[in-house]
């Protein structure tokens, strides 16, 4: 089950995250807020948080088990950071969807800056496990 969860939980960060950089690629400018494909983007997102938490809770309950003890640290901290990550990243994301925003650019950035983070930590986490 974890092991499902964590590939499903990439699977959905791809799909959520192809949608706004396609369009920017294909537009050449960023959907609106309120447009059917942000909306499409946060329905995946926020898909992201659910199957993450089950992965999270799951994990935590085999916690003595050979596979996480195997990674250790190396493994489980990157992967409690993604998870921290995840929410900062969805709770941007949902204040992005406010049309009167002040300082939507700096909100984008850090929108932006938490996602890249949590490519990164999930990266280490996949590949520690990996080499376990």
């Amino acid at each position: 089950m974890t092991a499902w969860s964590g590939w499903i939980s990439v699977v959905l960060i791809v799909l959520a995250a192809t949608l706004p950089l396609g369009q920017r690629l294909r537009a050449g400018k960023r959907a609106a807020p309120d447009s059917p494909l942000i909306r499409t983007h946060v329905v995946f997102g926020l898909l992201v948080v659910g199957v993450a938490f089950v992965h999270t809770l799951a994990i935590v309950q085999m916690l003595g088990s050979p596979a996480a003890v195997g990674g250790g640290m190396t493994a489980l901290l990157p992967g409690g950071i993604a998870f921290f990550l995840l929410m900062a990243h969805a709770g941007l994301g949902l204040q992005l969807r406010n049309l009167r925003l002040r300082d939507r650019a700096k909100k984008r950035r850090q929108h932006l800056a938490t996602a890249t983070a949590i490519v990164l930590a999930v990266a280490v986490h996949v590949i520690a496990l990996a080499r376990h």
